[in-house]
């Protein structure tokens, strides 16, 4: 076959290392991705949706930008 690797005093053949690895990789991701459900995070409570301002509250972002712009110039 191929070449063989000497592991605790045994020759084990590198398809044999393989099957082991990957059998491995597949063993930890099915322990890691099962477990106890109640461990789990309780779910997150939905927010509240914020009230909707009313008109009057209500700015106009330009009117204060040329307000600004205004008593920039001046104050030149």
């Amino acid at each position: 076959m191929g070449s063989a690797y000497t592991i605790f005093g045994k020759q084990v053949s590198s398809h044999w290392i393989a099957i082991a690895t990957l059998s491995a990789a597949l063993g930890l991701g099915v322990v890691s991705s099962s477990g106890s459900k109640a461990e789990a995070s309780p779910k997150a409570t939905p927010v509240p949706a914020a009230p909707v301002a009313e008109k009057s509250e209500d700015f106009d972002v330009e009117k204060l930008l040329n307000d600004f712009l205004k008593d920039d110039e001046e104050k030149k």
